[in-house]
């Protein structure tokens, strides 16, 4: 094991041009990721609106707003749809008689009443002649439903087509033009539509207004936008909902604000809409089933009160299943459109629509090129803890801001906040911990060799290697220490002398005490450290009447006492009970042992263990029991071994490890499976240098006789 100054230390070590380097590849990414968000940056902003819209819905539809549907109910008790244009000129009577202030069809009439005399006459061919001529005398319905538009403020839909749909028919005369006049300059990224579909002409030239019902759907297919106004066949046209409110008001003109040529808003009478440039309105969406609604079959018959719809906007709609009228919202993955035509009326009376002013751009990115310049000239010099706080700190604040203006109807986009200083800070961090772990490594290294070169020339390393070797048991006593127990082990140092300790000795019952440690580092501290830490452990092990556990407690509280050098050592303490094979184990931050058996088959031990000793004073260190097999022998060791190195680089791999342990458990003898398992390892690095000092021991219960 070892241990490095701390990373903060190291990078004061950087020399200016690995600085520099580090600066310039954070500000390329932070370049790379402001260019992926101003282009691509709706792929993240839109999930994170939808979200608030969800979270934090719009208000009820206000009381003002009335929808009537033509549902099952209505299909059911007055026939299927299309109705007959009697019907719908009752409904328009009966809601005005109400008190209306205006009547809007969220539907169009592009055809004539199939119920028409003319189509009656042509479907009964046998009829005598003055009887079928005095049926084509009879008024058509249209005519009767045209009466009625033209006597109650009614205002009828229209929907725009594009140049790709099938409804684009060509020689089509031009519709009439709407009847909203507008003021101000038309901007020219209106939404344009080169033909409209219009009802038929008996009806079209009735009512109070006409507004267009459709609009674009967002690339995922949601609703999110209604129209406010669009050129549809030449002619600039007011959305539904707009001339809704507009026949409402009794306003005759729509006023149009634009800034350097761009749409901001739409003003009717005392009401003023935030508009995108393309002439939609962006909605908050509320919960559509709470929309105050009534069947159009209960509007029909008797017993309504007479002040039903008084002073409000009715929106008459379809709203039965197998209804073409059906679209998904960032809340609602079916809903009828009308209701979307009723939120944005309501939307329009309230001013609740959502708006992106003409500000958030330049602030949102103003803010992130401020954060970004921080983490480039604040991340280098900061230790990692402030770093990373002040990174979840402004985290929090842009996506709070963006919760809170969202909460007033503006949306504000977080990510040019965040993502390209957050891509300056991640790359320089990296590039930053691995320019500190180089430095370290020189430090080490340069610190390594002037501690071996002065312990060389003083005589320390000789000394010290004697007096390690004579406080571990000789390997020829290992098997002397138990006639239950079977124990082998092998050091060998990195260098003259190590950190790395075993040690074996029997309890009064019968029970073998066995551990393998590692302390920090290599050369003299290491080995110091070490004779302290073997002689304390076998003196609190061997104590009567101590757990395992507590045992191991004491060593940590021990040796992490005046330990003013701050080292440390990895220990696994082991117990192990010749009568049934029990085995008590203690990990403190050492590698798990393995277990192999008479076939050659290995597992790991899972050991919850701690932290190695010296690091937490007070840690619990748990007693865990596991059980030995008679012809199972327990392999420990130290990282000499799972971290041994072949010239190339690559490390002793863990597959590499097991398959070693089960060539060697073949040897006929333990020494002998120890020292084949040493012989591999020496084997893969092939001559090199060791990485670390290796330790290995193993044990196992010798058979009974008998």
């Amino acid at each position: 094991m070892t241990v490095s100054r701390s990373q903060s230390d190291a990078l004061s070590e950087l020399d200016g041009g690995a600085r520099l380097r580090v600066r310039i590849a954070g500000l390329s990414a932070a370049l790379a990721v402001a260019v992926m968000v101003l282009f691509g940056g709706h792929l993240l902003r839109q999930p994170l609106f939808d979200a608030f819209q969800t979270v934090a819905p719009a208000p009820d539809v206000s009381r003002r707003v009335h929808v009537v549907v033509i549902d099952a109910d209505s299909l059911r008790d007055v026939g299927g749809w299309p109705w007959t244009r009697f019907y719908l000129a009752r409904l328009v009577e009966q809601i005005a008689d109400r008190g209306a202030a205006v009547i809007g069809f969220d539907m169009l009439f592009p055809e004539p009443d199939r119920l028409a005399p003319s189509e009656f006459t042509s479907l009964y061919s046998e009829l005598p002649p003055a009887v079928a001529q005095e049926i084509r005398d009879l008024p058509s319905m249209d005519a009767v439903f045209a009466r009625v538009i033209g006597r109650n403020p009614v205002v009828l839909a229209r929907a725009g087509v594009t140049r790709e749909s099938f409804d684009l028919t060509e020689g089509a005369g031009p519709p009439l033009p709407p009847e909203a006049q507008f003021s101000g300059a038309v901007p020219a990224d209106l939404l344009t539509y080169p033909a409209v579909v219009t009802n038929i002409p008996l009806l079209d030239g009735a009512p109070l207004g006409h507004g267009l019902v459709n609009g674009e759907r967002d690339a995922d297919g949601l609703v999110r936008r209604v129209p406010l106004l669009a050129r549809a066949a030449g002619h600039v046209t007011p959305g539904f909902a707009v001339e809704l409110v507009r026949a409402a008001e009794g306003a005759d003109r729509i006023e149009l604000e634009t800034r350097a040529g761009r749409l901001e808003a739409v003003k009717i009478g005392r009401r003023r809409a935030p508009a995108g440039p393309d002439g939609q309105l962006l909605l908050r969406f509320g919960d559509w089933r709470t929309t105050q609604t009534t069947s159009a079959v209960d509007v029909l018959r008797q017993g309504q009160r007479p002040d039903q719809f008084k002073d409000q906007i009715v929106l008459i709609g379809l709203a039965a299943a197998g209804t073409s009228d059906v679209t998904s919202t960032p809340r609602a993955k079916a809903i009828y459109g009308v209701y979307v035509q009723a939120q944005a009326v309501d939307s329009i009376l309230r001013g609740t629509a959502l708006r992106r002013p003409g500000w958030a751009a330049p602030v949102e990115w103003g803010l992130g090129l401020a954060l970004a310049l921080l983490s480039l000239f604040g991340v280098p010099r900061a230790p990692m803890g402030p770093v990373i706080v002040g990174a979840a700190v402004e985290i929090a604040l842009a996506l709070g801001a963006s919760w809170l203006a969202f909460q007033n109807n503006l949306l504000l986009d977080p990510f040019p906040m965040l993502l390209p200083g957050a891509a300056n800070s991640a790359v320089m961090v990296a590039l930053l911990f691995v320019e500190g772990r180089r430095v370290q490594a020189r430090l080490r290294g340069a610190l390594e060799d002037e501690r071996l070169t002065a312990a060389r020339i003083s005589g320390e390393l000789a000394a010290a290697s004697e007096i390690q070797s004579g406080m571990l048991l000789p390997r020829a006593d290992l098997p002397r220490i138990s006639p239950a127990v079977e124990i082998d082990a092998v050091l060998q140092s990195a260098k003259t002398v190590g950190g790395d300790l075993y040690d074996a000795f029997p309890f009064d019952d019968g029970r073998v005490c066995f551990l393998v440690g590692d302390v920090t580092g290599k050369g003299v501290p290491a080995s110091l450290f070490m004779a302290l830490s073997k002689a304390l452990s076998r003196s609190l092990l061997m104590r009567p009447n101590t757990s395992l556990s507590a045992a191991v407690a004491e060593i940590n509280a021990e040796l992490s006492r005046d330990n003013r050098q701050a080292m440390a050592v990895s220990l696994l303490v082991g117990v192990l009970h010749p009568a049934d094979g029990r085995l008590d184990l203690c990990c403190a931050g050492h590698e798990n042992p393995l277990v192999v058996d008479a076939a050659g088959t290995v597992r790991e031990l899972q050991l919850d263990g701690g932290p190695p000793l010296c690091v937490a004073e007070d840690f619990p260190y748990p007693e865990e029991v596991h059980r030995l097999a008679p012809g199972e022998t327990l392999i420990t060791f130290t990282d000499g071994l799972s971290e041994a190195q072949a010239p190339d680089g690559s490390l002793f791999r863990r597959e590499q490890v097991l398959a070693a342990l089960g060539a060697a458990s073949k040897a006929p003898t333990l020494g002998g499976l120890v020292d084949e398992l040493v012989r591999q390892v020496r084997a893969f690095e092939a001559g090199g240098e060791p990485s670390d000092d290796l330790t290995v021991m193993a044990v196992r219960l010798r058979p009974t006789a008998g």
